[in-house]
């Protein structure tokens, strides 16, 4: 029997080869580069030294040949330079030098060695020349005994045994320094021999690496992620709900197996689905056969349809009894909702016309004109009615005027307006009163006279604030007083606050607290503002935050130069781009009049 080749065994061959060629490569490169190690140690550790050692000896007999010529030739004292830098060579340079080269000729070769020994016997014989030359000539009198004149012309003559000796000298030396530097080059070339083959081994070894993995690529492509890719797809159009069509071919392997079982599960899948079609278009008597005994899906649906038969007969009954059920129901709620209809409809008509009587209560702007020319006022309120009014009077020569912000808004709101306008006019023009502080106080009873909040249990709890101005128009003053409503003037672009007192009309008996009064003198062009809280709470912006007394006080510096109309159109259009789709959550209500 053949042997089955699995997908372990396919890329455990192909990754065999792969790792083998590789492992290979390795070796032959630790190999090379080891020797070329050891080549590059030779060369930087021992000839290379060499050379540099023998060049320096070399220049060392030069100069020393030049210096004794020098000594003999020339009268000159014992200490010239010339003899002294002799004598320093002599002494110090020559012995450290020929001791460095003595350590290195540990790793020379024999005829290396036996030339050094050459160089060494005719140095001795040229220093002892030198010798005999400065033991001659010792002192600048040595120069005139014709004795020694012969001598050292003997010893130092061009072409004489000095000359002789140096000449043999810096031959062997020349000898040696060839036979190192011949040597240095053929280390460097073998080195350069070893890389140029581990450069054949690595260009040759990993083309062949190049090719086994294309080679190992191309067959797991085609052998295993060509097929997986398609299992994979119809896996997806399963997980989708949709049964492939599509043939899956087999092959001997885990593959194959997979692939043996996705189309008998496909096949399988594609009868459930014949089956269900027909269960569900009422064809209860459809045959099925499951996969196996232990095949839970097909049992399941075979039981399925029998007990889907058995509920259709029942719910045919029930339908019967349920539609006769659902028609009285239906004539139930069509008469229940003609009457919410009618009951909305006439609750939108009363508040419609307590709308209307509230805007009855509101000074018409022709009257504001008439009291104030220079003035505006902003309202905006959130419901059909409204917890915000505004109210505007004369009394004498003075001008007073109101911005009042009633507990809550909508209807309970505008119940509180009418306690509030109706109270204003009482301690106004019933009880004479003109004072802002007075006005308030006499305001606060009336109110929690009305409100019942005597009682123990008082019946209301909410009270309203407001910011009251008198206004003398002829001596530019104006008097004010405020009930949690504070007032701002602007002038010369800068705003200045006046703070109200933290007492809600309404809400508690006076039992002697009083209101403060603030007088302020105008002076031409200045913007007083009164409101309620409505604008500054609205929330909007790129974050959906409060808007801010900041913001408004910033706002009114900036619009406060404009005219009044124009004033009342940038607050407007200010509001609305805030608020942007945000729901208006209160009242709202400025009023601006100009000194």
């Amino acid at each position: 029997m053949a042997m089955r080749l699995t997908i372990g065994r396919k890329i455990g061959l192909g990754f065999g080869l792969f790792i083998f060629f590789a492992a290979l490569v390795v070796v032959l490169t630790n190999r090379t580069l080891e020797r070329s190690r050891n080549i590059n140690a030779q060369i930087n550790e021992v000839y290379s030294p060499s050379v540099d050692a023998l060049v320096r000896l070399r220049n060392l007999m030069v100069s020393s040949h030049m210096l004794i010529k020098h000594w003999a030739l020339l009268e000159s004292r014992a200490d010239a330079p010339e003899k002294t830098e002799l004598v320093r060579i002599t002494n110090e340079e020559l012995p450290v030098l020929l001791d460095r080269i003595d350590t290195l000729m540990a790793d020379w070769g024999p005829e290396e060695v036996a030339l050094m020994a050459r160089i060494t016997a005719g140095m001795d014989s040229v220093f002892a020349t030198h010798d005999r030359i400065k033991s001659l000539l010792p002192s600048l009198e040595s120069y005139r005994d014709p004795f020694v004149h012969m001598e050292r012309n003997d010893l130092a003559e061009e072409g004489g045994p000095l000359d002789k000796q140096t000449a043999s000298v810096l031959g062997a030396l020349d000898k040696l320094l060839e036979l190192q530097e011949s040597k240095r080059l053929e280390l460097g070339g073998g080195m350069i021999r070893s890389f140029d083959s581990l450069k054949f081994f690595v260009l040759y070894m990993g083309l062949a690496l190049v090719v086994i993995g294309v080679v190992v690529a191309v067959l797991i492509i085609r052998g295993i992620v060509r097929p997986v890719q398609r299992l994979r797809n119809m896996l997806l159009s399963l997980g989708r709900g949709i049964i492939p069509r599509t043939k899956v071919q087999t092959t001997n392997d885990e593959i194959g197996d997979m692939s043996v079982a996705l189309s008998s599960l496909v096949e399988g899948l594609r009868r459930t689905t014949e089956f269900s079609h027909a269960v569900a278009a009422g064809n209860f008597e459809a045959e099925y056969r499951p996969l196996s005994e232990e095949d839970m899906l097909g049992h399941a649906l075979l039981k399925m349809r029998d007990e889907l038969g058995q509920r259709e007969r029942i719910l045919e009954m029930k339908v019967l009894e349920r539609t006769e059920e659902v028609v009285r129901q239906k004539e139930e709620v069509e008469r229940q909702s003609r009457k919410v209809v009618e009951l909305y409809n006439n609750v939108t008509d009363s508040i419609r016309y307590a709308k209307r009587l509230q805007e009855s209560i509101l000074p018409p702007e022709k009257r504001i004109r008439e009291l104030l020319p220079s003035s505006f006022v902003y309202y905006r309120p959130k419901d059909i009615v409204s917890g915000d009014f505004y109210w505007f009077d004369r009394v004498d020569d003075k001008v007073l005027f109101a911005a009042v912000d009633c507990t809550g808004h909508g209807v309970p709101g505008a119940f509180m307006s009418l306690v509030g306008y109706n109270g204003l006019n009482q301690a106004v023009k019933e009880h004479g009163r003109s004072k802002p502080s007075e006005v308030l106080r006499e305001l606060n009873r009336i109110a929690f006279d009305a409100l019942h909040k005597d009682r123990e249990q008082a019946l209301v709890r909410d009270g309203m604030d407001m910011a009251l101005c008198s206004y003398d128009p002829t001596r530019m003053v104006l008097e004010y007083a405020g009930a949690n409503c504070p007032l701002y003037l602007v002038r010369n672009g800068e705003v200045l606050q006046f703070a109200p007192d933290k007492n809600a009309i309404g809400s508690f008996e006076l039992n002697g607290t009083a209101f403060t009064d603030h007088r302020i003198r105008l002076e031409q062009g200045d913007m007083v503002y009164v409101f309620s809280d409505g604008y500054a709470d609205q929330f909007g912006g790129p974050k959906g935050k409060k808007y801010l007394y900041r913001r408004f006080r910033e706002l009114l510096a900036k619009v406060s130069s404009e005219p009044t109309e124009v004033q009342r159109e940038r607050i407007h259009a200010e509001f609305r781009a805030w608020r942007g789709a945000h729901e208006q959550v209160d009242d709202i209500l400025v009023i601006g009049v100009r000194a």
